[in-house]
């Protein structure tokens, strides 16, 4: 049997079976000295039940990047289908401009986190871990409290629903 050399990577068909990946789009919030960030993500798994532990990846160029890498918490706001204005409001803007939390109903975890009023289920993490990962960064949370709010269907990464 001969060994063949593998194709070159496709950057599309990459992007093609990358996207078939079920992703929930969340909101993360996070606080510095009373300074408030949030942004979208829809790169967030669970990774352990026992610590509960999920991962979200985050990129070095967001602004609220800056506020995760200096708190030891953060908040996870899972949006209900139908909340993909919140998702567009948070990911197609920047808090370099805007108080993102300003505008929407919110609710304070642990004393001064910032999370959604409204959404399906929401969490306040403690930061365990944070690694390197190319351009992103990806952020280890042990899951210190946790809230049904308005409950599921939890809103679905549709690329389309984040086109400006």
């Amino acid at each position: 049997m001969s060994s063949a050399e593998p194709p070159p990577l496709d950057p599309d068909r990459l992007a093609e079976a990358v996207n078939l990946l079920p992703a929930p789009v969340v909101v993360i919030g996070a606080a510095v000295a009373g300074e408030r960030g949030g942004l979208t993500a829809a790169w967030l798994t669970r990774v352990s039940h026992e610590p509960p532990l999920i991962l979200v990846s985050i990129g070095h160029e967001r602004y609220t990047y800056g506020l995760l890498c200096d708190s030891q918490h953060f908040t996870v706001s899972i949006l209900q289908e139908g909340q993909v204005d919140l998702g567009r409001h948070f990911g197609l803007q920047s808090r370099r401009e805007v108080d993102k939390w300003a505008s929407v109903p919110s609710v304070l975890l642990g004393g001064q986190f910032p999370a959604l009023a409204r959404c399906a289920a929401r969490l306040l993490c403690a930061t365990r871990d944070r690694f390197r990962t190319g351009d992103h960064d990806c952020f280890v949370g042990e899951i210190i409290q946790a809230a049904v709010v308005d409950g599921g269907p939890a809103l679905p990464m549709r690329g389309e629903d984040y086109r400006p």
